[in-house]
């Protein structure tokens, strides 16, 4: 994990907690809001945020993942903001990830939400809140 620790809303997080604040305060297609986040934090383990953009969305979803302090398997919730500029990605996309997460960890508690951002242009942003076991 890296070792800037900030606090958000009193729970110690890694990572980029504007990114929380977003998702709280954005309203999407499925909203995600403070509950949602807060469960995340709440979790056994530490919490971490990575984000990632490409003008894929299965390429921004592996950045996301690949930057994560571990493997997937380690997750135990997870919480998926997937942002979209000028189009809107296919349903088939958001589930076949959602899918193989879950294959790949059967444990593993998903919540996800989709908003657009038209700052993203032509690419995709995804943001993963997950609460890593220690």
């Amino acid at each position: 994990m890296n070792n800037g620790i900030s606090i958000w809303n009193g729970y110690p997080v890694h990572g980029d907690i504007e990114e929380l604040d977003r998702i709280v305060e954005s309203e999407g297609f499925i909203n995600l809001d403070k509950d949602d986040v807060i469960t995340v934090l709440s979790a056994e383990g530490e919490s971490t945020v990575t984000s990632g953009v490409n003008i894929k969305l299965g390429e921004a979803f592996n950045e996301v993942v690949n930057a994560l302090p571990c493997k997937v398997d380690k997750v135990e919730e997870l919480l998926i903001d997937f942002r979209f500029g000028n189009k809107q990605p296919e349903m088939s996309e958001l589930s076949s990830i959602t899918d193989t997460l879950s294959e790949v960890n059967p444990d593993i508690n998903i919540m996800w939400g989709i908003s657009s951002d038209e700052s993203l242009g032509d690419s995709y942003k995804v943001v993963l809140v997950a609460s890593v076991k220690a």
